[in-house]
């Protein structure tokens, strides 16, 4: 069991999904990855995560789907969603599911750090700065 907090990644592209992994390790976070939406529910982590990093497009599953599925079944995980796509739908829908925040890629490694320590139930002191400054 890790003393960090664990936030869920849910990004089909691996070398997105590496990145920000990286970054949330570099900004004092556990990562827990996973490539599809599907994957998030088969196995998700033993211990209640503090937040996720969703991509809306994932297959067949969508971030949205799983957004709402959570929902549903009763979750207030925060959620951060990310996309490469400019769609006012997606917005729309994902934060009408009460999404933390609402991402275009690339996003600023410390856009994404600030609003999961603005969820920490913890005080921040950490020499850590992320190396990377943009998530692809």
């Amino acid at each position: 069991m890790s003393l960090l907090p664990c936030v869920v990644v849910v990004e089909d592209d691996a070398g997105s999904r590496r990145t920000l992994a990286r970054v949330l390790r570099a900004g004092g976070f556990e990562a827990a990855s996973y490539a599809t939406a599907e994957d998030y529910l088969a196995a998700p982590p033993a211990e209640p995560p503090l937040g996720m990093v969703l991509d809306v497009h994932l297959g067949p599953m969508s971030g949205l789907d799983l957004q709402r599925r959570l929902r549903r079944a009763g979750s207030t995980l925060p959620i951060i969603v990310i996309t490469a796509l400019d769609d006012p739908r997606a917005q729309q829908q994902a934060e009408s599911q009460g999404c933390l925040a609402f991402l275009r890629k690339p996003c600023e490694a410390e856009t994404i750090l600030d609003l999961l320590r603005s969820i920490t139930p913890v005080t921040w002191e950490t020499e850590c700065t992320p190396r990377v400054t943009n998530v692809q």
